[in-house]
């Protein structure tokens, strides 16, 4: 009787021991829902768990496709909810190729810019290579920017970083504490959205690595299409009290309305 007692304690611990291990990888995906990246040793400190333990989770969320591993640590896999790059190219490419051309007059002779990841800067690289701006080095994290401006003979400087993958973007502590060695005379940014209170992205990892950027440049211009001025993302990334130029092609009127600060903003 007392071995049977003994044995359905055992079962109801190990029945326990399941359900807690379960909710707390729930925790973990929670935590990472939003694109955010997670070092291992943060993991561990939040949960108060050995790092065996973070990585016995990690690969059970991996194997169950709701993570992507990284050296180190973590991030939501973007596979099921967000578009891929190329996906994205074809979206209004016209609107785009002319934003980027507005920002050519200002990138000048023997600059250092930073071209950020997404469709509209790619297609500033595309400019850049036909333009041919006297010795201007080119820092990003934008795998396509790197892909198409390699043998173009442009200066070309990637800082690395954990890879992005539904946005072919190098983001994550390391690409920050890169980027902090580099000082940019321009940043070219793109965001998925814009209102009243500023400028928005998809995930705090994206908004973390441009916050990084803008705090080592000079200027920062953002590339937003009209198809993206008022509306509000996931993640914030700053507002309108900071020293930055929107250039757009919505209209006047249209800005206006969604009360965007006009001073700020630079259309056709």
């Amino acid at each position: 009787m007392i071995e049977n007692n003994h044995k359905k304690c055992e079962s109801l611990r190990m029945r326990v021991s399941k359900k807690v291990v379960e909710a707390r990888r729930e925790v973990l995906a929670g935590w990472l829902q939003n694109g955010r990246y997670l070092p291992l040793g943060e993991i561990c400190q939040k949960l108060s768990v050995s790092e065996a333990t973070a990585r016995r989770d990690l690969n059970e969320l991996q194997e169950a496709g709701r993570i992507r591993r990284t050296p180190g640590g973590a991030l939501m896999d973007y596979s099921r909810r967000f578009p891929t790059f190329s996906e994205r190219l074809q979206k209004e490419p016209v609107e785009k190729q002319g934003l980027a051309r507005q920002v050519l007059p200002y990138l000048l002779s023997g600059f250092t810019i930073y071209v950020d990841g997404g469709t509209t800067p790619y297609f500033l690289a595309q400019a850049l290579a036909e333009t041919r701006v006297a010795k201007l080095r080119v820092v990003t994290n934008s795998l396509p920017v790197v892909e198409f401006l390699s043998g173009t003979g442009i200066s070309l400087h990637v800082p690395g970083g954990d890879l992005l993958s539904r946005q072919s973007l190098l983001v994550g502590p390391r690409a920050e504490e890169a980027i902090r060695a580099w000082r940019f005379d321009a940043a070219i940014l793109g965001a998925e959205a814009v209102n009243q209170r500023g400028i928005w992205n998809s995930t705090p990892a994206v908004v973390s690595l441009q916050k990084a950027v803008m705090q080592k440049s000079r200027s920062t211009f953002f590339l937003i299409p009209s198809s993206k001025i008022g509306l509000e993302a996931k993640s914030f990334l700053c507002g309108w009290n900071r020293s930055i130029r929107l250039i757009t092609d919505a209209s006047p009127r249209a800005i206006m309305q969604k009360r965007i600060p006009v001073k700020a903003v630079e259309t056709p």
